[in-house]
């Protein structure tokens, strides 16, 4: 009975062991079978990605980051001359037809007059103003935060107290603001920095003019950096554009010559220093999103090199310029100049001249700066045969400039009285531009007033009499010889124009094709072209010409009756 027992007992713990050893083998079978669940079971969860605001502020402060690496760098390279970079995204700053008066800091940091000129411009064809940033007398108008101009003291006595609060009121009356910087003119910087300054030949010290004021040197590179760092700063402000005045030498230069001497020159030209300066401030300012214009004597755009030994040049500066405006007042022009005894007393006729003469030397460069005079507004009194100018005389400039296609101008009063009658209200003046452009259209006249067949006849006259900065102007060569090299290609000539004849006349679009004869001259003899085909185009506003190959090809053979 006990045994039994025990057997029972047995049977009931094997039994155990076996539904226990079987549970174990299929949980076992099960996890072989099923690796997929395994893996899930064994997953991280995944992270969640940034969102789109997360991963613009992680944008932003990256940018922020390389701003600071950068402006750490220009500080350590610039020193006293560093500014500020520009904001990440500049404002929109396109090409304004400016139409504009000059304005001193006196009269900008003032409230009577300023506010009068605001006025003028709320009400008239009128739409910028130039503003003196740094004078004449080499002096900051408003307060500068740059360190070289603080240790220099040029933010002496500035006049405009808030620059931020000017900038708004302009804005306000939708005013473009140009900042008036000059450059070499500068008494005050000899005073400070005479390294920086014109040098007298023996070595007693700084160079000065007849009115006693030194020049910097225009070949140092601080006074570059000095000026440039004006510039961004006036850029910075919301200027939109930056026009430097007094680019160049001082004038008289045979007294110059005399007695000054220019460290660092080292055999480089004046005009040379002159393209420099304005090449490395165009590379300086091209992320500060302005506009850069320089102003030039008016006779330069007449005179052919830099005659004047002052510097300047309308070839070396005109590329490198978005806007140049040459000074063509007619009080600055001496009896006979254009064939008036008095110039000062007719202000169209000289006006016109001078700017026939700057379409002229525009024509044949590649990407020339808009020209935009500047004209007259006062009389000058120390001509001998002046005449009053006032609101007639300014407009009857304006007109003379509009008659050849140049519809932005500047007016010069150094007081800032100017006359309204002058100017237009904005519509008639936009409806009398556009009325000049539709006539030059329909005549097929470029700015000069010319059509396509004349200015092949001038071409062609120029080139039967040699007159090589006649036909500088009127040939196509897209740009492949300067003014020295073509009329080193006119001495060559082994054959001269003698006659032509123009056969033939086609237009296809903006181009036209002559078909002419011509009588070419060697010294042997005559040699007659028939059938040669001159294409007539516009380029920088005028027509210009792109000979037949084979006339170009004779005139410079060696033997062109035997070829």
């Amino acid at each position: 009975m006990q045994t039994g027992r025990y057997i029972l007992i047995l049977m009931v713990v094997l039994l155990g062991f076996s539904l226990l050893f079987s549970g174990c083998v299929e949980e076992t079978f099960s996890r072989v079978e099923d690796p997929v669940e395994q893996e899930e079971d064994t997953e991280e969860p995944e992270e969640e990605g940034l969102t789109e605001e997360e991963e613009r502020q992680l944008a932003e402060e990256a940018r922020a980051e390389e701003r600071r690496q950068r402006e750490e760098a220009l500080k350590e390279e610039l020193g006293h001359f560093f500014v500020p970079l520009p904001a990440d995204e500049p404002a929109d700053n396109p090409h304004v037809q400016a139409k504009g008066i000059y304005v001193t800091g006196n009269t900008a940091g003032g409230t009577g007059r300023f506010a009068e000129l605001l006025d003028l411009l709320d009400n008239t064809e009128l739409n910028t103003m130039v503003i003196d940033v740094k004078n004449d007398h080499g002096l900051m108008t408003y307060n500068s935060e740059i360190e070289i101009v603080k240790e220099v003291g040029a933010n002496r006595a500035t006049p405009i107290r808030d620059i931020s609060a000017l900038m708004e009121t302009l804005n306000e009356h939708d005013v473009y603001p140009i900042a008036r910087v000059v450059v070499f003119r500068d008494p005050h910087l000899p005073e400070k920095q005479p390294d920086w300054a014109i040098q007298k030949k023996d070595g007693s010290g700084v160079w000065r003019d007849r009115s006693g004021y030194g020049w910097v040197n225009p070949y140092d590179k601080n006074v570059w950096d000095y000026n440039i760092a004006i510039a961004k700063e006036a850029a910075l402000h919301g200027f939109r554009e930056i026009q430097f005045d007094y680019v160049r030498f001082p004038e008289n230069a045979r007294r110059v010559d005399e007695e000054a001497n220019f460290p660092g020159s080292e055999g480089k030209e004046r005009d040379e220093a002159i393209e420099a300066f304005l090449a490395y401030a165009r590379e300086e300012l091209a992320e500060y999103n302005v506009h850069i214009s320089a102003d030039v004597f008016g006779v330069i755009s007449t005179s052919w090199g830099d005659s004047d030994r002052i510097g300047q040049s309308w070839e070396r500066i005109a590329p490198l310029t978005e806007i140049i405006s040459p000074m063509i007042y007619p009080s600055h022009y001496g009896p006979g100049y254009f064939g008036f005894a008095v110039p000062d007393a007719n202000p169209g006729g000289t006006v016109t001249r001078a700017l026939e003469d700057a379409l002229k030397r525009n024509a044949p460069l590649e990407n020339p700066g808009i020209i935009r005079p500047w004209l007259q507004s006062f009389t000058a009194t120390w001509v001998r045969g002046h005449i009053r100018y006032g609101a007639e005389q300014v407009r009857e400039q304006i007109d003379a400039a509009l008659e050849l296609g140049i519809d932005e101008y500047l007016i010069w009063n150094a007081a800032n009285r100017y006359h309204k009658d002058a100017f237009l209200p904005a519509d008639k003046a936009a409806q009398r531009e556009e009325a000049k452009k539709s006539e030059r259209r329909e005549a097929g006249h470029d700015q000069l007033g010319r059509t396509a067949e004349e200015a092949l006849k001038d071409y062609l006259e120029a080139m039967r009499r040699t007159r090589w900065r006649e036909a500088y102007a009127w040939q196509s060569t897209t740009n492949t010889m300067d003014h020295t090299e073509f009329r080193e290609w006119i001495d060559s000539h082994t054959a001269s124009l003698e006659d032509y004849e123009i056969t033939n006349q086609s237009s296809a679009g903006d181009n036209v094709e002559f078909t002419l004869s011509a009588e070419l001259k060697f010294s042997e003899g005559n040699l007659s072209l028939e059938n040669s085909k001159f294409q007539v185009l516009q380029e920088n506003g005028v027509w210009r010409v792109r000979p037949d190959n084979e006339f170009l090809e004779i005139l410079t053979k060696d033997n062109g009756i035997n070829d």
